[in-house]
């Protein structure tokens, strides 16, 4: 069990290699050189950008807590991956990562099967 936030994402990391071992994963070390609130791992599935912004849950703190300390700028980011045709979005356990990934490579399939309901 991740004991904080750098073990989460370590988890996730690892959890990632080996269900995607053909992924490109990338994790985000922040510098004053680099845009605020890139999430903070980045990872190519199947020509499919996602980006990953790890919440560790505190002792005594809900998920839903933990969800809504993604700051301003976290959400800008992910607001704009989303826009641009990646998917992005906060996690904060193993399994909700593996899950942003799938729902992101079932939006693409949909998308590209033409089954995705458009509004007339």
């Amino acid at each position: 069990m991740a004991v904080r936030e750098s073990g989460l994402v370590a988890a996730i990391q690892k959890e990632i290699r080996k269900q995607y071992p053909d992924a490109w994963l990338f994790k985000v070390v922040g510098n004053p050189y680099q845009e605020t609130g890139v999430p903070d791992l980045l990872v190519c599935v199947n020509g499919l950008l996602i980006g990953i912004e790890v919440k560790f849950p505190y002792p005594n703190e809900t998920v839903e807590h933990a969800l809504s300390r993604a700051t301003p700028q976290q959400q800008v980011q992910i607001m704009r991956i989303n826009r641009a045709g990646g998917m992005a979005g906060v996690v904060a356990s193993v399994e909700a990562a593996l899950e942003l990934i799938e729902r992101g490579l079932k939006h693409r399939r949909e998308e590209s099967d033409g089954t995705q309901h458009h509004p007339a």
